[in-house]
């Protein structure tokens, strides 16, 4: 299910514990790529939406690849917040390219 939204926010795929993560498609971003101004942004469950991600910003806000090792501490953050019963959440964003992900939001 998607929700067309105003001008600044092109399209909205609700939450659902199918998928595990809400996702919104914002139009005129300033700070996308150059000629075609939308960023896909995913909130969702940490371990669902890191497995989507190649790259992280670091502590400096810089893009880094995202290598196994990073993964794993990842992994050991989020089994940890886990062990202690608490939830952790993951943000992620990516500026798009025309007709990239699909209709139904398929991310790779």
């Amino acid at each position: 299910m998607k929700e067309h939204l105003d001008e600044d926010h092109m399209i909205r795929f609700p939450f659902s514990s199918k998928r595990k993560r809400m996702s919104t498609v914002l139009n005129n971003v300033p700070e996308a790529k150059p000629g075609y101004n939308k960023r896909l942004m995913v909130k969702g469950a940490s371990e669902i939406v890191k497995n989507s991600c190649d790259k992280y910003l670091d502590e400096n806000g810089k893009v880094q690849n995202m290598n196994d090792g990073m993964k794993q501490n990842l992994d050991t953050i989020i089994n940890d917040y886990a062990r202690q019963a608490l939830r952790t959440i993951c943000l992620a964003y990516k500026d798009i390219s025309p007709n990239e992900c699909g209709p139904n939001h398929d991310l790779p």
